[in-house]
């Protein structure tokens, strides 16, 4: 009966709004009770009363061929580059050189479409983490082929490896949160009381912001979630009976359930348009043409309405589909353009809100690709690159290990799919450690992390963020 009321709803921008409203269920109710008596909520990751952070990730759909976009400068490691990619290698002219060299002295380019990530690298504010990848635990080739290593599900499949990304359980096909969302149950305190997320996406419901405690707001680029005319003078007789629907009393579960949901929705809605109202309007511009951009400008307004929304801690999903490159790399160059231009604006942006050592954006794929050509493009592989930008990004420094390109790779489990020598359980202790995760709450977020890094160490995992 609700439900045929509420027919005049946006569905594709309002249900998955619905999902930010509280948690009412007692599977999520006994989670964090349950965390609660662990003792692993916030009282270990507390924060000062004027400390502000956010994380941000862009999801490259499709799997980045990330070795033309990080790729060997000049030499035998260049040579080697090239002959592992025959068709594919790009040429010296199409390479930008980074000042810095590794420790064994290669020296390595940026793909010469990223110029403004290029000068993001040069100034400090970027950082590259090199053939990082799910692992299930330190793995070696010969492993492999004899069959005795634990590998992640579905390892060159798309919707595995994305869910392994955003849930940091390589070994399971179905987990019930994303460690975004353990990350925002264990900082949930940290923020005040708000009806909005602090997980806020761009790109619809994804399981790296979900959890049982913590649901996540979802909005379409340059809109407001609400409903449809729902303020407007001439709804006013229809939305008094729908509020009349609203307020009874239903002891149907399914009907509670969408009642408070759709209440709670309503009430989020109207909270982040009115943040959004009494924020500072930003004055950094972007580019309506560019994909990335328009959905880093959301996230740049959902930042300046921190005061408003209550909060301490966010962090934001954008998606970037179509690096599935198999048949051609032609269009790759222009697509890295878009993501560094975009990336640029939003850092722009975050610089005149004068938060650049507050907010961290961080990219991830499906998985990187094959070194040898799959026709005129890739096809699925392992070990990709990634980078981060911010002001407290140890920038100009390329983490993880960069792999030897060249036939015989020790790396190489064939046709020059890398094992990753960095896991992302890695990576991403990292930036929650950053956000104000303790390092004995780690396990929490990342449950894998343990087979790869001692949480009782006085060294980060890779030395990435400033942490101080």
């Amino acid at each position: 009966m609700v439900k045929k009321h509420l027919e005049f709803l946006n569905r594709r921008r309002f249900l998955g709004e619905a999902s930010c409203a509280t948690v009412g269920s007692i599977a999520a109710l006994s989670t964090i009770f349950n965390l609660r008596l662990a003792g692993n909520l916030a009282a270990a990751d507390d924060t000062t009363e004027e400390d502000y952070k956010a994380l941000v990730c862009v999801f490259l759909a499709g799997g980045n061929d990330s070795f033309n976009m990080l790729i060997p400068s000049g030499g035998e490691a260049y040579g080697d580059y090239a002959l592992a990619r025959g068709s594919l290698a790009l040429s010296p002219g199409d390479l930008s050189t980074l000042s810095e060299t590794l420790p064994d002295g290669r020296q390595l380019a940026l793909n010469n479409s990223m110029s403004e990530l290029l000068a993001l690298y040069e100034g400090e504010k970027a950082a590259f983490v090199a053939n990082v990848g799910t692992l299930v635990e330190p793995t070696t080739v010969s492993g492999i082929l004899d069959g005795s290593a634990k590998l992640p599900l579905g390892l060159f499949s798309h919707s595995d490896q994305q869910q392994h990304w955003q849930s940091g359980l390589p070994d399971n096909r179905s987990p019930e949160a994303g460690w975004g969302g353990r990350l925002a149950d264990c900082l949930r305190e940290t923020n005040g009381v708000s009806g909005v997320s602090m997980n806020i996406s761009l790109a619809g419901l994804n399981l790296f912001q979900t959890s049982a405690g913590t649901n996540v707001f979802t909005k379409n680029p340059g809109d407001v979630p609400g409903l449809a005319d729902w303020d407007q003078p001439y709804f006013l007789s229809r939305r008094t009976a729908i509020e009349s629907i609203l307020d009874a009393e239903y002891r149907n579960v399914f009907e509670k359930t969408f009642v408070e949901r759709t209440k709670g929705a309503i009430a989020a809605g109207r909270e982040y348009g009115e943040a959004l109202d009494a924020a500072d309007p930003l004055a950094s511009s972007f580019t309506t043409s560019n994909p990335i951009s328009i959905q880093l400008e959301d996230v740049a307004k959902g930042i300046s309405a921190r005061d408003g929304l209550n909060k301490k801690r966010q962090t934001f999903f954008v998606m970037a589909p179509g690096w599935d490159h198999h048949s051609s790399l032609s269009g790759h160059p222009a697509m890295l353009q878009q993501l560094s231009q975009a990336i640029n604006e939003f850092q722009n942006a975050v610089i005149e809100m004068n938060l650049e050592d507050s907010v961290t954006l961080f990219t991830a794929s499906d998985f990187g690709r094959t070194l040898s050509a799959n026709g005129g493009g890739s096809d699925h592989g392992w070990g990709g690159n990634q980078f981060v930008v911010g002001g407290s990004v140890n920038g100009k420094q390329v983490y993880g290990d960069y792999p030897d390109l060249g036939p015989g790779s020790s790396l190489d489990t064939g046709r020059g799919r890398l094992m990753p020598s960095t896991s992302v359980d890695e990576y991403f202790a990292e930036l929650a450690l950053w956000m104000g995760v303790s390092k004995s709450n780690l396990p929490m977020v990342l449950p894998n992390l343990g087979r790869f890094y001692d949480v009782t160490s006085e060294s980060p995992p890779l030395g990435l963020m400033n942490l101080g």
